[in-house]
């Protein structure tokens, strides 16, 4: 008897429902759209023309650190401003040398000028007014032109499968010119990273890129807070 009941009980309840379905009106199509904005806030500038933004201070009036104060006086004073405002080639990636890349020991103001000391309140412009022979100047614009890959390098699909070193040419023509990049499973470039197929003196100055995809008209960049090489400048 009580598993008649149940069953009368279940039909009821399906028919119920079955009716109540019938009244129903159809749902109306819904088209998803994502609050994030994805597209890339700077692809109508060239890489040189973003670099110029780059300029903040921090709150006390020093350099920030994360910031190209010292790469704009740097591509100036090697008169490269072309180089980066370039828009024949759009494939390139630019290595974004940040403030502390020049600033550190053995960082770029110490290759250019020999010496890292950066006398207080001396501006980008003044640190780079002592880059004033001919081979301090030859010496600056070899940097430069290793921290411009000719390809395209972003995680996905250039570096499609990780932890494997790909080798790319930079500026600087020849094996001297040799630069290598991968991205470990957390996505991050790594760059001359053993056990790239390159010489010690390149993997031993290995860097982490520090901010990815900078999309520009003319190319891609990626920020790094120190100054990479195949062999000392």
């Amino acid at each position: 008897m009580k598993t008649f009941l149940k069953l009368k009980s279940v039909t009821i309840l399906c028919l119920s429902f079955m009716f109540i379905s019938c009244d129903l009106d159809l749902q109306e199509s819904f088209n998803f759209e994502p609050e994030v904005d994805l597209t890339d806030p700077h692809a109508n500038k060239t890489a040189w023309e973003f670099i110029q933004t780059r300029t903040a201070l921090n709150e006390d009036g020093s350099f920030n650190g994360e910031e190209l104060n010292y790469m704009i006086a740097a591509i100036k004073k090697a008169g490269f401003e072309d180089l980066y405002n370039q828009a024949v080639d759009t494939s390139r990636t630019y290595l974004l040398l940040n403030n502390n890349a020049f600033t550190g020991r053995g960082d770029v103001i110490n290759i250019v000028t020999g010496s890292s000391t950066v006398p207080d309140g001396e501006t980008p412009e003044q640190t780079m007014e002592r880059v004033d022979t001919p081979e301090k100047l030859e010496k600056l614009r070899t940097v430069l032109r290793y921290h411009i890959v000719d390809a395209y390098v972003a995680q996905v699909p250039t570096l499609a499968v990780a932890e494997v070193r790909y080798i790319f040419q930079t500026l600087i023509p020849g094996d001297d010119g040799l630069i290598a990049f991968n991205r470990n499973s957390r996505w991050s470039i790594q760059i001359n990273r053993a056990p790239a197929p390159l010489p010690t003196s390149a993997t031993s100055q290995n860097e982490n890129v520090r901010a990815h995809n900078y999309v520009f008209n003319n190319g891609i960049g990626h920020f790094i807070a120190d100054p990479v090489r195949n062999r000392p400048y």
